[in-house]
């Protein structure tokens, strides 16, 4: 694959990792500091009924377009089976892009709304499905897709760059505290619908939303060469520790 084009699946995926980081912080930043919203809503989706429902709806539509528009890496893997990432990032940005369209309910305990909408069970749970699609898709290409060996390097029989061992642990890591998440959310949702006295955690929704975007993002980020990269390839962090005046060696020999 040519610099160029290595260098914007890259960045393409750098982008995706922070935009799933930075959505949690940025709303609510945006909406205790600019709207004065000192209470904490129930979910991230719940911010989209705040001063930061254009943080929220940009954001989606950023990450999004950025996974439909995702260019497909042609290279087969050691299996030789035909690589569906392409398909995979579309359905999931499709996904992120529904997820804006129908909001969920407008109801939330410590509500700091600015508008509401008229209940629809249709449309919360178009928007919760979709959300559930997408994670899934993120979790399923971080263990599945992300650790995938390289064909070139299998067929020359060359040993996996302990580099390459790190990431894969990592991004198994990450892809398995992502579904934990999904499924905990999936779970106190029950509880909540079935067993309303049941004690759970204040705000769980959010916070697990949380533990979810933030494992798919450090995923994402360390996938388009944030650290952690084989020997020959410069990281952003070793990047920017050289603007600094560090050494590259010495990065790497920090683990990074």
């Amino acid at each position: 694959m040519p610099q160029t084009a290595n260098l914007s699946y890259r960045y393409l995926r750098q982008t995706i990792g922070w935009l799933g980081i930075l959505l949690p912080l940025i709303v609510y930043v945006d909406a205790r500091y600019v709207g004065d919203c000192a209470c904490l809503q129930d979910s991230i989706s719940h911010y989209y009924f705040t001063v930061a429902n254009s943080w929220f709806v940009g954001i989606f539509w950023g990450l999004g377009l950025v996974l439909i528009f995702y260019p497909n890496y042609k290279e087969k893997d050691v299996t030789n089976k035909k690589n569906y990432d392409g398909v995979l990032t579309f359905i999931a940005g499709i996904c992120a892009l529904i997820v804006s369209v129908f909001p969920t309910s407008s109801k939330s305990n410590d509500s700091c709304r600015m508008f509401a909408l008229v209940d629809s069970d249709l449309r919360v749970g178009v928007h919760y499905a979709s959300a559930a699609i997408m994670l899934c898709i993120f979790v399923y290409m971080s263990i599945c897709v992300f650790t995938k060996s390289d064909k070139t390097k299998a067929e020359l029989k060359l040993p996996e760059n302990r580099w390459k061992k790190r990431r894969n642990n990592i991004f198994i890591i990450c892809g398995w505290l992502t579904f934990s998440s999904i499924v905990l959310m999936g779970i106190c949702a029950i509880i909540e619908n079935k067993a309303p006295s049941f004690p759970l955690p204040t705000k769980y929704t959010y916070w697990l939303e949380v533990a979810a975007l933030l494992p798919f993002g450090f995923a994402w980020i360390i996938k388009g060469g944030f650290a952690f990269t084989d020997e020959v390839d410069e990281s952003t962090v070793e990047w920017a520790g050289s603007k600094m005046g560090m050494k590259k060696a010495h990065l790497k020999k920090l683990g990074i």
